[in-house]
């Protein structure tokens, strides 16, 4: 988790300068203008101009540089009764990392670990607790920025104020000793905040006079501490010692953190990542030289990360297995599924990718569309190729998705043949299947139409006015019919979008500007 902390009125600033425009040398001539001032501009188009009601069936004007989840949810609707999406439930459930969500807790949890922690030590701590911990981010054009990076978690802030309400109810502990452990568990949360060049020291060993519990608790304190402190190798090894005490009262707790201390040793790879940042950023290296200046440390790295998620998932079924271990095991079903999206994304996107291929599933209350776009790029450049993207695009609405934007609005030159190429396969794919998406597709990469798309012109101009795709249809298939000589039927279709209420406002220059192509 990362909070980018830029002066956001700078950035955009940056952004939003520019020179001045000279004035044109008459009234009318607009010649000289960028493409973005004159009259007949029509600004690039990114998603639906309402994402609501877009996403409850009203796709209007479906553009090819809609993003992936746009044309997925139009895909979906495509193959869908008519309506069946209009009273549908977005509203999450369920997802598959979290699962069931809990409600929000009533307290901020570093506000609730402070207020318990008051009632027995007054004076503030020394290091405030915090959730972050800052650090630096090299983004290239922009060099060095200031970010947060996420260190400790609610968890940790929540657990703490509930172990001390459970030590104020042991008898048998004095209020010195609760004093005690208040200090311990200070330092633990002081190098929540702390870069790892200023690591503060650990928790002070107790003396061998004091009581068990209390020696047992700073013990499981000093791992967790390692753990904050990335020492992670050192607090794995901590907290097996104390998971390997049959009768110690930390014992489910450091079962847990020995896991989630494999699993962000297999994360944060820093000679990877490194090894990364020099070859990208400030070499610049692209494509073959790229993939060869890294690739005996991508071997490594790819070594590394196999070898930790193995290790994660014997012992994730280990301890889920041991009945004694039952208070954690929510939660070490949790860390094994965050270890498949952190080091094996492939695996939850195919099953996610695979589980949207059904029109019927709801992606929203299983939040699979928001996973989708958060595994995606994980695994997958924006325009995936060879092997990979053949495997990604045996899934039909990704195929579709990935045909439409062959052709997007801000193309380049050197993309001409893919758009091209994109365009003979979904001719193809409407040709073989009659599919109402395919026929979309086609129409919409014909960005030089001929003779052989008036076929899937015709189709589309029969399609039923209450379908969801009737406006896009009638829209990409007029522009077909403009090229074909066939200007009174373009002008028809047109016209009857130009009166329907399911074309947006924002949307409506588009036809404008097809209109003054006939």
């Amino acid at each position: 988790m990362r909070r980018l902390c830029i002066a956001l009125a700078t950035l955009g600033g940056l952004l939003l300068a520019a020179p001045g425009h000279a004035a044109p040398p008459a009234a009318d001539d607009e010649s000289r203008l960028p493409d973005s001032l004159r009259s007949d501009y029509v600004e690039p188009i990114n998603g639906p101009a309402d994402n609501r009601a877009y996403a409850h069936g009203t796709l209007g004007l479906i553009q090819s540089s809609y993003g992936r989840a746009s044309l997925f949810v139009a895909w979906r609707v495509m193959h869908l009764p008519v309506g069946a999406v209009a009273r549908e439930s977005h509203r999450r459930q369920s997802d598959w990392v979290r699962g069931v969500p809990t409600p929000p807790p009533a307290e901020d949890e570093i506000a609730s670990w402070s207020k318990a922690r008051a009632a027995w030590v007054p004076q503030a701590p020394s290091v405030p607790p915090s959730y972050f911990r800052p650090a630096k981010l090299k983004v290239s054009g922009f060099g060095v920025m200031d970010i947060e990076v996420g260190q400790c978690g609610p968890d940790a802030y929540a657990f703490a104020a509930r172990t001390l309400g459970e030590l104020v109810a042991d008898a048998s502990l004095k209020d010195a000793d609760r004093r005690t452990w208040v200090a311990g568990q200070d330092a633990v949360f002081a190098r929540c905040s702390a870069t790892v060049q200023k690591m503060p020291a650990l928790p002070a060993l107790l003396p061998a006079r004091a009581p068990a519990k209390l020696k047992a608790l700073n013990a499981y304190q000093r791992a967790a501490a390692q753990f904050y402190g990335d020492e992670f190798v050192a607090a794995r090894e901590a907290f097996d010692a104390i998971a390997a005490v049959p009768d110690h009262p930390m014992r489910p707790w450091a079962t847990l953190g020995a896991l989630r201390s494999l699993l962000r040793d297999g994360v944060r790879d820093t000679e990877w990542e490194a090894v990364f940042e020099d070859a990208w950023t400030r070499r610049q290296l692209r494509g073959a030289e790229f993939k060869a200046a890294v690739a005996e440390p991508a071997a490594r790295h790819g070594a590394r990360v196999e070898a930790a998620f193995k290790a994660i998932d014997a012992r994730a079924k280990a301890a889920l297995a041991d009945a004694t271990l039952a208070p954690v095991h929510e939660a070490i079903r949790y860390t094994a599924r965050r270890a498949f999206v952190q080091l094996m994304p492939g695996i939850p996107l195919r099953m996610t990718m695979t589980a949207m291929e059904r029109p019927e599933f709801n992606p929203y209350e299983s939040s699979a569309l928001d996973f989708f776009q958060e595994l995606y790029p994980m695994v997958a450049p924006d325009r995936p190729t060879g092997v990979l993207g053949e495997a990604l695009r045996r899934h039909a609405w990704f195929d579709f998705v990935v045909t439409v934007q062959g052709c997007s609005d801000a193309q380049k030159a050197q993309d001409v043949s893919v758009c091209d190429a994109e365009h003979a396969h979904a001719l193809a794919r409407w040709q073989e299947t009659k599919d109402s998406a395919w026929l979309l597709a086609a129409l919409m990469t014909a960005r030089q139409p001929s003779a052989a798309d008036l076929p899937a012109a015709d189709a589309a101009r029969a399609v039923a006015v209450d379908r969801p795709e009737w406006a896009s249809l009638q829209f990409h298939a007029a522009r077909v019919l403009r090229t074909q000589g066939r200007g009174a039927q373009a002008r028809a279709a047109l016209d009857a979008l130009a009166a329907s209420p399911v074309v947006h406002k924002r949307d409506r220059p588009l036809l404008e500007a097809e209109r003054r192509g006939l």
